[in-house]
């Protein structure tokens, strides 16, 4: 179980019924790196003896453009949260970070590790384990429109977040990689492990892009890829709209959320494509085999019902509940994993058209859900304002959020 500081946040409930809580905002990003505040571009790195900046570089040069660094993945930790910032854009700094919950408002971002040494290239959402290590893919690709560079190998890396340091670098083998749009797809990472046999592991990873799921065993040091048609977007649930934008991405695998370990030590791995309103499982021993071929062992669960395409989602052992982020509907959703699918059991716990606008993550720490929101749509396909708040981290109690709902088995003697 991951420790967490109890810690007074600023901001206010959206609503009483809500019941979610403002941890942190920010207008645009800013970093702190090796204590020189970056809040405006830079040309060039700053160093604190020599402050000085280039004049008319273009863009691929630049140290840090502000609107260019867009947080997509986070994990708490601690009095930590970590921040990622994959690189989509030029002007990226730093795109593993962290941030201190102390309260302090629009708090910058800083390198995380501290050293320079091996630093990942490209991190979307990230996972600290029961074993106390943070987990995160690398996909290695510098992601720029008509700028795109395999810059390193997909990679897993894992550190130790008593120590930080990097205690393992895995690359991904050749086979587990479809093309070289496979790494884009590489956006989160799930961590299957008991903390009594902490190497022991097995991490899942998505491959959105071209459409499968990628199996790493610590213990074996090996990997592989197996490919399933429920990976695949579904044409019928395209063309939603998030902040007066359609979304017509054909999004596929993006979520693996695992329930607690069995007697046996097996789970069931609950996942969805994002561009889909269906829920699938398997049971993860059928993941451990290094079959590719997993026909006949996957469940469909059902449906969860219109405008529910959701991305990450994450399991609360003591409710037996799997939280949404519900994109098209600028909400998280609950369903009671003791129920049907059906959109009759399926609820929105909070919802908010301004500060939940793309949930680009959410997880499950104790009995709180955390999300972090980055309107990723309207950088997409328009502006953001950077005189307004554009990017949010949340959290919320779970017990309070789902009272009363269908999901509710925690409360029916009240």
């Amino acid at each position: 179980m991951r420790s967490l500081l109890i810690v007074f946040f600023c901001g206010l409930c959206f609503c009483a019924k809500e019941k979610l809580r403002e941890v942190t905002s920010w207008k645009q990003i800013t970093y702190n790196i090796h204590g020189v505040l970056y809040k405006k571009d830079a040309d060039v790195k700053i160093s604190n003896s020599s402050v000085y900046f280039v004049q008319d570089v273009e863009d691929l040069e630049k140290y840090f453009i502000q609107y260019n660094n867009v947080p997509v993945g986070f994990e708490v930790y601690s009095d930590r949260v970590f921040v990622t910032v994959p690189r989509r854009r030029y002007g990226i700094p730093s795109t593993l970070n962290y941030i201190k919950l102390d309260g302090s408002p629009a708090p910058p971002l800083r390198p995380y590790p501290s050293h320079e040494c091996d630093r990942p290239i490209s991190v979307y959402r990230p996972r600290v384990d029961a074993c106390h290590r943070l987990w995160i893919i690398d996909t290695g690709l510098l992601e720029v429109p008509n700028g795109r560079k395999q810059l390193k190998p997909p990679a897993i890396l894992v550190y130790d977040l008593h120590t930080n340091k990097q205690i393992l670098r895995y690359q991904l083998k050749a086979t587990d990689l479809v093309n070289e749009r496979t790494s884009a797809g590489l956006t989160s990472i799930t961590v299957d492990v008991n903390p009594q046999t902490c190497n022991d592991a097995y991490a899942y990873i998505n491959d959105l892009a071209t459409n499968g799921l990628i199996v790493f065993s610590m213990r074996e040091r090996d990997s592989w890829r197996i490919d399933h048609t429920s990976f695949v977007h579904d044409e019928a649930a395209l063309n939603f709209t998030v902040a007066d934008n359609t979304i017509n991405w054909k999004d596929g695998l993006f979520s693996i959320a695992l329930s607690d370990p069995r007697a046996d030590g097996s789970r069931t791995a609950y996942y969805h494509p994002l561009i889909s309103t269906q829920e699938f499982f398997i049971n993860t021993e059928n993941l451990k085999k290094k079959t590719k071929d997993i026909k006949g062992l996957v469940t469909p669960l059902g449906d969860r019902g219109r405008l529910t395409q959701s991305g990450s989602h994450d399991y609360h052992a003591q409710s037996k509940t799997l939280l949404f982020a519900n994109v098209a509907q600028d909400a998280i959703l609950c369903w009671n994993v003791a129920t049907s699918l059906k959109p009759k059991n399926v609820a929105i716990v909070a919802q908010d058209h301004e500060k939940l606008v793309y949930i680009s993550d959410l997880k499950v720490v104790g009995d709180d859900v955390w999300v972090l929101v980055n309107q990723i749509p309207r950088i997409v396909y328009s502006n953001l304002n950077p005189l307004e708040t554009n990017y949010y981290i949340h959290r919320g109690y779970i017990p309070d959020l789902i009272r009363g709902t269908a999901c509710d088995n925690l409360n029916k003697s009240n």
